[in-house]
C-alpha cells in the first residue's frame, strides 16, 4: 500500500485548518517539494469562526460573530531537472485578519472595531538530494501584504481621547486616567483638582469629536518585498520516514498609510516585519497501510510590531505562534485512504488583542482521499474549539469571549502529468 496515498490525504487538512495561532493562515508548509515529479495541485479553505462575548462592565454584547468567514487558496508545481535536484512554486496566503465588531459604537466598548489583514505569497523552493536520505533546501519568494484597521467604541474612545489630552498636556496617559477615576496620588501629582477637572474637561471634547468621526482609521496600502527560507531532511523510504525542518526568514516591509482620528488626517509611512517561523513535519510507517504524521509550528509574532505615529501604540501586540498537531493516515485501498490529526496551540497570557479575541486551541480534523490514475481528490473538515480570552484596551479587559469555536472545511486537487 503506496504511503504517498495517505500523507497527501492529511494535505488537505491543512485548508481546513486555517484557524490558528495569531495572524497565521496558510502554516507555510514545502511539503510540495516531496511531491511525484511533474505534479500539480490546487487546494482550497473556508473558514467559519463563531467568536462571540460580552462586555466587561459595558452595556455592549456581541451575539453575532466577531470573527468573519474567511478563505483560504494554495497553489503548487513540482518538477526536477535531474536525479539530485527538483524544485517547487508554491502560491499562499501566510497571514490574515478579518475580525468585525457590529455592535453601536456608542452603546459597547468595542463596537465598530475591525481588521481585515490580506497577504499573499508566491515561493520558488529548490531541494538538492545528496542521497535517498538526505537532502537540503532553500527558496526565495515575494510576499504582498495590505491592511485596514478600525478602533471605535467606547473603551477605544475613552482611551484615545485620555490619551490626546495627556499628550498635548506633556503628562502621562496613565496618571491622568487614574486621576479622572479619582485617585488622590495621581491628582496630587497633576496639581490639584482644579487641574484634573480642567484637563477632564478637554477629555470630553475630544471624547465627542472622537465619536462624531466614527473613530480611529488606519488604512495601509499594499508592499511587496522578497523572503528567504532554509531547511533539510532525513527521509528513509522503505518506511516512509521523514523529518523536514523549515526556517522562514522574516521579512522587512514599509509602506505608505492613512491615519484619521479626531476629525483630521495624517499620511506617513510605517516600517514593520512579517514574522520568522520554524516548521517541523514528521511522519512515518508504524504499520503496513498506517503512518503516524506529527508537526511543530513557531512563529515569532512577538517581534511583529505595527506602531501608526498618530496612534502611537502597537496594533498587533501578540505572543509567539506555537501550533501542534499529531495525526493517523490510514490506507483503505489502492484508491482511498483517511486521516485524522489532533490540533493543539497552548494558551499565552489572559489578556489578548481585540483583534484577535482567542487564546489557545484545540482541534479535530478529519480528511479522505481518493485517487483515480494520475489524479486525486482529497477534503478535510476540522472542528476546533477556541479558548476563553479578555479583550483589552490600555491594558484593561473591555469585553469577555467564552464558549466559541471555528469550523473549516478544505479541498484539494492534485494531478501528476
Amino acid at each position: 500500500m503506496k504511503y504517498a496515498l495517505l500523507s497527501a490525504s492529511a494535505l488537505a487538512i491543512s485548508a481546513a485548518s486555517a484557524h490558528a495561532a495569531g495572524l497565521d493562515r496558510s502554516g507555510q508548509s514545502i511539503a510540495p517539494i516531496f511531491a511525484t515529479d511533474n505534479t500539480a495541485s490546487l487546494s482550497f479553505g473556508y473558514v467559519m469562526p463563531s467568536l462571540t462575548g460580552e462586555d466587561i462592565g459595558g452595556p455592549g454584547d456581541y451575539d453575532d460573530s466577531v470573527g468573519e468567514n474567511y478563505s483560504v487558496i494554495g497553489l503548487s508545481y513540482t518538477n526536477a531537472v535531474n536525479s539530485a535536484f527538483n524544485y517547487s512554486v508554491i502560491l499562499d496566503q501566510p497571514y490574515g485578519v478579518d475580525i468585525d465588531y457590529g455592535a453601536d459604537p456608542t452603546a459597547s466598548n468595542l463596537g465598530g472595531t475591525a481588521a481585515d489583514l490580506d497577504s499573499n505569497a508566491v515561493t520558488f523552493v529548490g531541494r538538492y538530494r545528496f542521497n535517498e536520505n538526505f537532502s537540503v533546501f532553500a527558496g526565495i519568494k515575494a510576499q504582498r501584504v495590505e491592511a485596514d484597521v478600525d478602533l471605535n467604541g467606547i473603551a477605544y474612545r475613552n482611551a484615545l481621547s485620555v490619551a490626546a489630552v495627556a499628550e498635548g498636556a506633556g503628562v502621562s496617559s496613565e496618571t491622568l486616567g487614574a486621576a479622572l477615576q479619582g485617585d488622590p496620588a495621581s491628582v496630587a501629582e497633576l496639581g490639584g483638582l482644579t487641574t484634573v477637572q480642567a484637563l477632564g474637561a478637554q477629555v470630553s471634547t475630544q471624547s465627542a469629536n472622537f465619536a462624531i468621526n466614527d473613530g480611529y482609521k488606519f488604512r495601509m496600502d499594499q508592499d511587496t518585498q522578497p523572503g528567504y527560507l532554509i531547511g533539510a531532511a532525513y527521509e528513509r523510504p522503505d518506511i516512509a520516514l521523514r523529518i523536514a525542518g523549515t526556517y522562514h526568514f522574516e521579512i522587512e516591509h514599509e509602506a505608505d498609510i492613512t491615519e484619521e482620528v479626531f476629525g483630521a488626517s495624517f499620511d506617513s509611512d510605517i516600517d514593520y516585519v512579517t514574522p520568522a517561523s520554524f516548521n517541523l513535519e514528521f511522519q512515518t510507517g508504524i504499520a503496513p497501510g498506517t503512518l503516524l504524521l506529527g508537526s511543530y509550528r513557531w512563529t515569532q509574532f512577538s517581534e511583529v510590531d505595527l506602531v501608526p505615529e498618530e496612534l502611537g501604540r502597537d496594533l498587533v501586540n501578540l505572543e509567539d505562534g506555537h501550533r501542534y498537531t499529531l495525526g493517523l493516515g490510514r490506507a483503505f485501498s489502492e484508491e482511498l485512504s483517511g486521516s485524522a490529526t489532533i490540533i493543539y496551540e497552548p494558551k499565552g497570557d489572559d489578556l489578548v488583542s481585540p483583534l484577535g479575541p482567542t487564546n489557545g486551541l484545540w482541534g479535530l480534523s478529519v480528511g479522505g482521499r481518493y485517487t483515480n490514475g494520475n489524479m486525486n481528490i482529497s477534503g478535510g473538515l476540522n472542528y476546533s474549539w477556541v479558548g476563553d480570552a479578555d479583550a483589552e484596551v490600555g491594558g484593561n479587559a473591555v469585553a469577555s469571549f467564552e464558549d466559541n469555536h471555528a469550523v473549516g472545511i478544505g479541498l484539494r486537487a492534485e494531478v501528476t502529468f
